[in-house]
């Protein structure tokens, strides 16, 4: 099994990476009034795009893909009301590569949010997102005013692949989910903080920061899901009284192979396949979320709704 560091290796060292920051919500562009239908919601979400792995002024595959993904969610007839991209935005940090994903974004027909991942750098991602604000140092704020309340979390401890949620970042939380105990919420970060059985991608249960979100989570009856990328597959599990789900990667996929691994002795495995880029939507109706995932593009058409195929969708309502 790949070594795994000491409950005591998270640190407030986690906390000082980032420095203080207005912590107003007040993100340009961006819709913070519901709009449209009352109880009824759908998100978007995309997540470890990975933009820049070719390195600059270079064809990043990963663009290409990203690109894909945005086709396909402003094709639907039903639009998001919103897209949340989850984490490793970008491969390694650099402006150039968040300027390019800025770029790219500009194309979605729905306003999007953002997370950080292991792969980003608050100061580049400040850099070009100006106007996207920081709680106390960290990417964490709400979207509220829809039907369903969402808290973005901040999991990055820069120079590590592993996540992190310091006690910052944990006293925000608390004082943000005691505002209303009662209201539906959605929290989306980039590290799921559960056990995957992907053994060189995985947290562990051992693991300070996902007890401390536990903890959080777990004296709140009012969260709904917990939705994540990092793992680069499709997953769900139960944690804290809540559902996690994991969203597959823009990016390539990690391979399904849930044998330990021993990080000092190569076996030959696949780590990474070229599986189709993917995105999740989840959908907020009577006081429920049902979560969906696809890939981009999703393959050929074989049937449409249309005149001479009317009589499928009459067939499977039971209506002839």
């Amino acid at each position: 099994m790949t070594e795994r560091p000491t409950k005591t290796t998270e640190s407030e060292a986690s906390c000082k990476t980032a420095q203080g920051a207005p912590n107003k919500l007040t993100l340009k562009g961006l819709p913070l009034k519901r709009v449209g239908r009352k109880d009824v919601m759908i998100i978007a979400q995309i997540t470890d795009l990975h933009i820049g792995f070719g390195g600059p002024n270079q064809t990043c595959e990963n663009t290409n893909r990203l690109k894909a993904v945005i086709a396909e969610l402003n094709s639907l007839i039903a639009q998001p009301d919103l897209v949340l991209i989850t984490g490793d935005l970008v491969e390694g940090g650099e402006l150039w590569a968040y300027k390019n994903l800025k770029s790219e974004l500009e194309h979605l027909n729905a306003p999007y949010y953002l997370a950080l991942g292991n792969h980003d750098q608050r100061a580049a991602f400040q850099a070009t997102f100006e106007d996207i604000p920081f709680t106390d140092g960290f990417l964490q704020y709400t979207i509220e005013n829809w039907p369903l309340r969402i808290v973005v979390l901040d999991s990055l401890h820069e120079g590590r692949h592993g996540g992190a949620f310091c006690e910052r970042r944990a006293k925000w939380l608390k004082e943000t989910l005691a505002q209303d105990r009662d209201r539906p919420t959605l929290i989306a970060l980039h590290h799921p903080p559960i056990e995957t059985g992907i053994a060189w991608m995985t947290a562990s249960k051992e693991d300070t920061w996902a007890q401390r979100l536990e903890g959080i989570i777990s004296e709140h009856n009012n969260i709904v899901q917990i939705i994540s990328g990092h793992i680069h597959r499709t997953i769900f599990k139960r944690f804290a009284g809540t559902l996690v789900s994991v969203t597959q990667a823009v990016a390539p996929q990690v391979k399904l192979e849930l044998a330990d691994i021993d990080p000092d002795k190569p076996d030959n495995r696949v780590l990474l396949n070229d599986g189709r880029a993917a995105y999740s939507l989840h959908h907020w109706q009577d006081g429920a979320l049902t979560t969906h995932h696809a890939a981009a593009p999703e393959g050929r058409t074989i049937v449409r709704y249309d005149e001479a195929h009317a009589s499928v969708v009459r067939k499977t309502l039971d209506l002839s």
